[in-house]
């Protein structure tokens, strides 16, 4: 009797979870047009903004739609389109134009937007690495893609209301309309193979000299000029560009990384001002890798570049300092959070002493995320704020890491050291996945007389801000007022794990702003000093102001916490906001 009572309940039970499961199952999962996984991709709006797929893995569905400066067309269906925007984005999908037209740069495509007061991003494809993957080559076309993977779920016009040299007062199909409603209910859209009718996009691909590339005349030049400085034996970079082989097997990471724009981590917008020290790719280079990859990876005649390649990293690439410091060594855990290190030392100055520069020689590449060298006492030497100026952040002297390890100070200029100064370390390490250990050097090049110029430093912060939990695109402003005319240098925008984007401008008396830098895709781990291949003058009474946004969700990979709120603090999980800027007084 119980075994039978048994059964009988297990049977019951079983049937249960059958109906739930069957019910569950009505809402289907949506079905890709195609089969293969796409590429996470990553692209720089007509306005600065940046913007990774990957990071909309929360929405219903991405749609993008393809724009072009003067087709008549996309004109007289942006109305069709924006209503479909307004209602569509309420229940969760994410909409952006794009654009992949070679002849439209972005200044163009921003006025074509403002023009015709685009509701949505129109996301900048001039050297049609997206055009490539999604295979674009007609505007008005909307393409929908799978949050997560990106396969195709829907692609064709909106409607059929438009034709060439025609058009209909109402749509009798609304094709983008009924694919999303399906997305929505969980079901895949039907895809009628409906022609899209729009303007031709003109693809680099179709060019014959595209078609030639190989590893040796091509490729491995690239990769020697902006990938190796990394991916070098004893480099910060996990592996190393040795020679071919190695290449081609790490090739579908190449790809991916250069798709999504996580290499180089060079983060500078590069319309905002040029940079001397930039190791950007430049997307004709980036393209040409990537046709290279999807060719088949011809390897060409002659010389491997890379197999050419040696490094000695005990050379000091100035000669021999005139003063070296071997810091104390710091004995690193394997994981986790590891907080900042401090060192002082004495630089044992006889006598007044001018600072030409400095490079800091990582005893561990690998796990020294950067230095921030500071002269402990006040520097009040020309002071251009009307406020206390901080010994830390204000008197900053270098600023270093695993790969940007030298800073020679311009021509004729150099930073004051008195007798006797000690100065400051402060040292961020990340774990290597082992118990490690580091211990670093740093080089010191004197003048032998007094520069021209002095160089100072200066970072407008602010310390009273609050980021409250779960909130994405929260704007911090920090601003110091000049009081003096002045030549800016080097700058070093710096936020921590929230930092989303960040810009610095000057803003003139009249009100006149110009940019200093913009980095759109901000990223803790990826911070550089920015030296300016022409100093920007800033007149006596201008704002020197930095923006930041911050994105305290789960959206944010970085995110350690995102039900926390923020506030300035030392340690990585607080957040901070300063705009380090070094300057010469003008001459004018």
């Amino acid at each position: 009797m119980y075994i039978r009572k048994q059964v009988k309940t297990s049977v019951y039970i079983l049937f249960i979870l059958f109906l739930a499961v069957t019910i569950t199952s009505c809402k289907e999962t949506p079905k890709p047009v195609a089969d293969s996984r796409k590429s996470d991709y990553a692209l720089y709006d007509a306005s600065g903004g940046f913007h990774r797929l990957s990071t909309y893995n929360n929405k219903e569905a991405i749609v993008l739609w393809v724009q072009g400066n003067g087709c008549p067309i996309v004109r007289n269906a942006l109305e069709d389109f924006h209503t479909i925007v307004t209602e569509y984005s309420e229940k969760g999908f994410q909409f952006f134009m794009v654009n992949s037209n070679i002849q439209d740069d972005r200044a163009e495509i921003a006025m074509e937007a403002k023009e015709y007061n685009f509701k949505v991003p129109v996301l900048v494809d001039n050297a049609q690495l997206i055009a490539e993957e999604l295979d674009i080559t007609i505007t008005a076309e909307a393409i929908v893609l799978h949050p997560t993977t990106r396969k195709i779920l829907y692609r064709g016009p909106l409607n059929n209301r438009l034709d060439y040299e025609a058009q209909k007062e109402i749509a009798s199909e609304t094709y983008l309309r009924d694919a999303l409603d399906a997305i929505a209910k969980g079901k895949t859209p039907k895809n009628k193979q409906e022609v899209t009718r729009g303007c031709t996009v003109t693809r680099l691909s179709n060019q014959p000299n595209k078609k030639d590339l190989t590893y040796t005349k091509d490729i491995a030049p690239i990769l020697a000029e902006s990938c190796v400085r990394c991916h070098r034996d004893n480099g910060i970079a996990p592996w190393a560009m040795e020679d071919y082989q190695t290449v081609t097997g790490w090739s579908a990471m190449i790809k991916e990384v250069l798709l999504s724009k996580r290499m180089p981590p060079w983060k500078a917008d590069p319309t905002v001002n040029e940079f001397k020290n930039s190791f950007a790719l430049a997307d004709s280079n980036a393209r040409k890798i990537i046709s290279w990859i999807d060719a088949g990876m011809p390897p060409g005649i002659g010389k491997d570049t890379l197999q050419g390649l040696t490094y000695n990293d005990a050379i000091w690439q100035r000669g021999r300092p005139d003063k070296i410091i071997a810091l104390k060594e710091e004995k690193l855990p394997a994981n986790r959070l590891i907080p900042y290190r401090y060192q002082t030392f004495d630089l044992e100055l006889e006598k007044d002493t001018w600072l030409k520069g400095v490079e800091i020689k990582p005893g561990n590449p690998k796990a020294l995320h950067h230095i921030v060298l500071t002269n402990k006492a006040t520097n009040k030497r020309n002071a251009i704020v009307n406020r206390k100026i901080w010994p830390y952040t204000d008197n900053y002297i270098a600023l270093g890491g695993g790969v940007d390890q030298l800073t020679m100070f311009p021509e004729g200029t150099g930073v004051y050291l008195p007798k006797g100064t000690s100065l400051t370390v402060q040292i961020h390490y990340t774990p290597t996945g082992k118990e490690d250990s580091d211990k670093t050097k740093i080089g010191f090049y004197y003048h032998d007389t007094p520069p021209k110029q002095e160089f100072y430093a200066l970072s407008p912060s602010n310390s009273t801000f609050k980021i409250p939990p779960h909130t994405n695109n929260v704007k911090i402003v920090a601003a110091d007022t000049i009081t003096k005319d002045i030549n800016i240098h080097y700058i070093v925008p710096h936020m921590h794990y929230r930092g989303k984007s960040i810009k610095m401008s000057i803003i003139a008396p009249n009100g006149k702003v110009k940019e200093l830098i913009s980095v759109p895709d901000f990223s803790f781990n990826w911070q550089w000093l920015y030296q300016l291949k022409d100093p920007m003058f800033a007149p006596k009474g201008s704002i020197i102001q930095v923006e930041g946004i911050y994105d305290n969700t789960v959206q944010n990979p970085l995110n350690p916490d995102p039900s926390q709120e923020l506030h300035f603090g030392i340690q990585s999980t607080d957040e901070m906001l300063i705009g380090f800027f070094n300057y010469t007084l003008a001459d004018r």
